[in-house]
């Protein structure tokens, strides 16, 4: 069931706002600052805000649910139905140093939360009950390195690496740290994935 709603202000300033209904729209939470296609909603377990002492919003999760089924144990690629939408979960949100201040990240990893995308818009309320489908989508890996073979596997030609850091649904500041992660992985194609060095010039 939904225990509460949040959406992200498209203002930066307004920060994350509480809400009875959220509108669910294939293209992401109407009147919420758009995310990437694979993270549209976040979802956290009543759980984890107990366990770590936590208030609901301060990871800006969208939907806090209660407990029926245990969220972060689902595979990548299930499909949940809430209220009239249904929600493919894609992989789990990654702590980062902007919550050391809430909590510790090693701590939390893997429950943090869970990214989905909107398969079936909906608006959805406080109270809606929450289904698992028999519906399943292709997983999607957590591992950094896992994830770029994924994508590498699906597409073809070369790519800039900002542009593979994007694709696979992670932030800028991953580039920096994208050659020493693929340096011992002889599965992945290394020469698809375009630098550019401090001139502007192909690497």
């Amino acid at each position: 069931m939904i225990e509460q709603l949040f959406y992200k202000a498209a203002a930066p300033a307004e920060g994350i706002i509480e809400s009875s209904t959220l509108n669910l729209a294939l293209d992401g939470i109407d009147k919420s600052l758009q995310q990437h296609s694979l993270k549209q909603v976040l979802l956290l377990p009543r759980s984890s805000l107990i366990e770590f002492e936590l208030q609901a919003g301060q990871l800006k999760e969208n939907i806090v649910i209660s407990d029926r089924f245990e969220l972060h144990n689902l595979d990548s690629g299930s499909v949940l139905q809430i209220g009239p939408a249904k929600i493919r979960l894609t992989f789990h949100c990654e702590p980062c140093s902007k919550i050391k201040h809430l909590v510790n990240p090693k701590k939390i990893l893997h429950k943090r939360g869970y990214h989905g995308q909107i398969i079936q818009a909906g608006r959805i309320n406080i109270g809606d009950s929450i289904s698992l489908l028999n519906e399943r989508y292709e997983p999607i890996p957590y591992d950094f390195a896992d994830r770029i073979k994924w994508y590498l596997g699906k597409t073809s030609g070369d790519i800039w690496a900002s542009d593979l850091i994007y694709a696979i649904g992670l932030s800028s500041s991953y580039c920096r740290a994208l050659p020493n992660i693929l340096r011992n992985r002889t599965d992945i194609d290394k020469s698809r994935i375009l630098f550019k060095n401090k001139q502007g010039k192909t690497a």
